[in-house]
């Protein structure tokens, strides 16, 4: 019986239900009373926004028009900024639905710069990734590398090298669940509804929190009416990309549901000469999403969603063109007096006293695929990739995430429970086809666990809030492995060792090669670091509405965080010099036999050491025992061990360090509103990154937090009359103990200096850690302009100013390595990837003709000089331009379309002019043809 009375209920609230739906209002808003019948008044609005399409559809029909496709059941209407551009509709930001606030309000009435990104305008030019997606937003920048490595920034703040035992300082979001690790998000993007840039401190309402910003990426969700579409793109360089989504009802008014997968398949742009057969940066993506909506009652529903991407190799690592260094620096002295170059080595060098040593005959003479190999032929210069080590990048992502929701009388709470568990896997080479480097690389095992408890009132009363509960765990394996080959030992030979064991060797040659041979070869060492995390946090943010015009907001967030890292390295195969090994390193035995530095026996050696050496002197110089040999030989022991020393460096038994801080977010934002057309707010935020365990050589070295303190001033305009939404603002952001690369002391190799005796022994090394204050300031906007028939203009940028304002101990770029002291100061420098001037703009023309939708759009992404180096290198720097994508297309009544898709149309290929070596864009210009329509 109560169902029925629901139902009649229903029946009643269908007319005002869609009435609200074609006016563009939030299909929720009729539930705001706490109707109990909420969840099935969406439902049957689904299903009238299905038939609405079907009527539009049949009417594109008989007019020649193409029928624009409806919202999706989860999301609020968006309202059409023009008639003649339906598809655009998200585009409109002043009625764009916001996620990334974790309340479906519009952007004029959040206090905060945000950009939004509506799925529409990605998949027209094929931006499926993060590169793509955040050359569609001002003053976000996605910092390329490979698939483990790379990073986002917002605002200048954010970029690093390769570190998993800090978080980022941008986060990301996937439908709403938070990643630990950016690269995580560093895969295609498929079925996405829009994506959200939120700049400042976030974490007040909910979530992982970030200190400089979230990126924030929402799939489409499933619903009960149904739906198919597809889409499949030939392109050059052997591309293929299919992409298909379908659902629909499982069970009437039960269950319902959404497949999504994607196929990307393209060979890179870079060949490896050494072997044709593998290109650099390609694709070999295969990703695939189920997602489950259960609604068994009128208050509560479910979402459940898995996804997964099966391993994989890709080889996107070793793109790297190589360049010969300047001979002297500004003092007139060498850079490389001491011949450690690749081009000492394969072409000779000049010493401090004009001394000329030749190329190292090892390497001279030998030829691969037929052709003799010279530096200057195949090491140096553009596209001059010639490597042996061809596995490539192996990784896997997959995850799966249950969100339930109850609707209350007056709040709705939900709970969302996910787990993500990836992998990565590389191969790197030294970049020359000789056997030098074998299986090295790094690797990561990454699981994570979140689980977030959110309790939300529902709006129309003087206070608007949200609280919960948030936690993550993070167990996470970092592998650095380092193998060796048989020209490994020729290879990283110093001068003096090389002269030892094969230039000047003399009557000795033949067991100077054959001890630089058995030195390194099939030697390996892992290292691992293990770094365990739980994170825990309680958040709320209220929003007090004092009058119709003016709002007061506000949030506060604590987290305790623990965190504890143990970092192992162990030589795991000794090859074929095992009785070259140091008796010990710190503390681990390594079975070899204690000598002088000229090789002679030392003192202390017990029998098997003995046999061992004994074993030496047969095996490479065929005397009967070590005694026997001369000084010359005696030497060459010297030599060999101390090479296999110095690669070995330091191994660890197991060194723990923890970290355990209370961390706190606050915001602060009141806002007026002037009419419907203006509205301004002003905010501060203040955010604090977690702080990590590190340990660095084996000594803890624990990062401090990063706090941030973020203020901003802005004004959202509408302005409808003219088809014009313009969003700009003022900020200012201060950091304290920004996480960055700095310089500090190696222990490990300034103890090895002092027991050697050496001069000025204090040896330092580059790790992450704190620079005392940075600053980023500047203003940004963003809009939209539709005033046009048929052409919609997104169109935002941004100046910014970041800079380091304390950083007295940087680590020197290579050009002033001469330079005393292993410090420069650094203070008032721009940070690295920190362009002063972003920019974007984005258009689409629409026009129907004859039965047909001829359309037409661009993006193209601005960008100013910028230094992309950690050390702010002279040679770092790259100049501004500007990279464009575009698509020529159309679109037929049944729903078809063809159209011509090319990125980076102007093929922009800037880099830094680079001190030894730089890194090609990767993605030079591309064109395909895409076939996509619905079933």
């Amino acid at each position: 019986m109560h169902k029925q009375i629901q139902r009649r209920h229903i029946a009643r609230l269908l007319p005002i239900v869609a009435l609200l739906a074609s006016a563009g209002i939030p299909a929720h808003a009729a539930g705001q009373s706490g109707d109990p019948a909420v969840a099935e008044l969406r439902a049957e609005l689904a299903r009238i926004q299905a038939e609405n399409a079907r009527l539009r559809e049949a009417l594109a029909a008989q007019t020649g028009a193409t029928a624009p496709a409806p919202a999706p059941a989860s999301a609020p209407a968006a309202a059409p900024a023009t008639q003649a551009a339906p598809e655009e509709e998200a585009q409109a930001l002043g009625a764009v639905t916001v996620r990334g606030r974790k309340k479906i309000e519009t952007l004029k009435e959040i206090p905060i710069s945000i950009s939004v990104v509506s799925g529409q305008e990605l998949d027209r030019e094929l931006a499926q990734d993060l590169s793509a997606i955040t050359k569609r937003g001002a003053n976000v920048q996605f910092n390329q590398n490979n698939t483990r490595g790379a990073s986002l920034s917002v605002r200048g703040l954010g970029k690093r090298s390769f570190t998993e035992t800090q978080d980022p300082s941008v986060g990301v979001v996937v439908d709403g669940v938070s990643y630990g690790l950016s690269q995580l998000a560093n895969f295609d993007f498929y079925d996405v509804e829009s994506v959200e840039v939120l700049r400042g401190p976030q974490g007040t309402l909910g979530g992982k929190g970030a200190s400089s910003g979230v990126v924030s990426i929402n799939t489409r969700r499933p619903s009960f009416y149904p739906t198919a579409d597809y889409s499949l793109t030939y392109g050059q360089n052997e591309t293929v990309i299919a992409k298909a989504n379908l659902g629909g009802t499982v069970i009437d008014e039960l269950l319902a549901w959404r497949g999504s997968f994607i196929v990307h398949r393209a060979r890179g742009y870079y060949d490896n000469h050494f072997d044709h057969n593998y290109s650099l940066y390609n694709k070999n993506r295969v990703s695939g999403r189920t997602q489950f909506l259960f609604t068994p009652t009128s208050s509560f529903n479910a979402r459940i969603s898995l996804d997964v991407e099966p391993h994989a190799p890709q080889v996107q690592n070793g793109l790297t063109f190589y360049k010969n260094a300047p001979d002297t620096f500004a003092d007139g002295s060498l850079t490389d007096p001491s011949g450690t170059s690749a081009r000492a080595k394969l072409n000779g060098f000049r010493n401090a006293a004009g001394v000329f040593t030749g190329p190292r005959d090892w390497f001279t003479g030998r030829a691969f695929n037929g052709t003799p190999y010279t530096h200057d032929d195949n090491y140096i210069g553009e596209n001059r990739i010639n490597f042996n080590e061809n596995q490539g990048q192996t990784v896997h992502n997959k995850g799966g995430s249950a969100e339930l929701v109850w609707d209350l009388p007056a709040h709705t709470f939900s709970s969302q429970s996910a787990v993500r568990i990836y992998s990565f896997d590389a191969h790197n080479d030294e970049g020359t086809p000789f056997d030098i480097s074998r299986n090295g690389g790094g690797g990561v095992d990454y699981k994570q666990f979140t689980q977030e408890f959110k309790l939300k009132s529902k709006p129309g009363g003087a206070l608007d809030y949200v609280t919960g509960l948030f936690h993550i765990r993070t167990d996470d394996d970092i592998a650095s492995k380092s193998g060796w080959g048989s020209d490994a030992g020729a290879w990283f030979a110093t001068n003096a060792q090389y002269n030892t064991l094969e230039r000047n060797a003399g009557t000795n040659r033949g067991a100077g090669r054959a001890l630089l041979k058995d030195s390194l070869d099939d030697l390996f060492v892992k290292g691992d670091t293990v770094v365990h995390t739980n994170s825990t946090a309680i958040f709320g943010n209220a929003t007090w509405h004092a009058t119709d015009a003016f709002s007061l907001g506000g949030g506060l967030r604590v987290t305790r965080e623990d965190r504890t890292t143990t970092d192992t390295r162990a030589l795991t195969a000794n090859g074929a010099g095992a009785a070259f090994n140091p008796v010990e390193v710190r503390g681990v035995a390594l079975g070899g036999f204690n000598s002088t530095s000229t090789g002679a026996l030392a003192a202390g050696n017990s029998a098997e050491q003995l046999a061992l050496a004994d074993a030496i002197a047969n095996k490479y110089f065929g005397v009967a025992a070590y005694s026997s040999l001369t000084a010359a030989q005696l030497a060459q022991v010297a030599a060999a061990k101390a090479l296999r020393a110095g690669q070995i460096g330091q191994l660890l038994p197991g060194i723990e360090s923890h970290y355990k801080d209370t961390l706190y977010t606050a915001a602060l934002a009141p806002s007026y509103r002037f009419n419907d057309r203006y509205t301004a707010y002003t905010s501060w935020q203040y955010g604090e990154k977690s702080g990590s365990a590190l340990n660095v050589n084996g000594v803890t070295a624990n990062v401090r937090p990063e706090k941030t303190h973020a203020f901003e001033v802005g004004l959202k305009t509408s302005l409808p009359q003219y088809g014009l939404v313009l969003n700009t603002d003022l900020f200012l952001m201060k950091i304290k103990d920004y996480h960055s690369a700095v310089r500090v002391v190696d222990e490990f190799t300034t103890a090895t200096n002092i027991a050697n005796g050496q001069a000025n022994p204090i040896a330092y090394v580059t790790a992450q850690g704190n620079v005392p204050r940075a600053r980023a300031k500047g203003f940004e906007f963003d809009g939209v302009y539709s005033g046009i028939p048929n052409l919609s203009i997104r169109f935002s940028g941004a100046w910014n100013d970041a800079r380091y304002t304390s950083f007295p101990q940087a680590a020197k770029p290579d050009e002033l390595a001469y330079l005393p002291g292993p410090y420069i100061d650094q203070s008032g420098l721009p940070l690295p990837g920190a362009a002063k001037w972003t920019g974007n703009i984005g258009a689409e023309y629409r026009k129907p003709h004859e039965g047909h939708e001829y359309h037409a759009s661009f993006n193209t992404a601005l960008t100013s000089r910028f230094n992309n180096t950690d050390t702010l290198s002279s040679y770092g720097w790259v100049s501004g331009g500007a990279t464009t994508d575009l698509s020529l297309g159309v679109g037929f009544k049944s729903g078809f379309d063809v159209s011509l898709v090319v990125k980076n149309a102007f093929d922009n290929r800037k880099h830094e002019p680079a001190w030894l070596s730089y890194s090609p864009n990767p993605y030079p210009r591309w064109y395909g043809v895409t076939f996509s329509g619905k079933l």
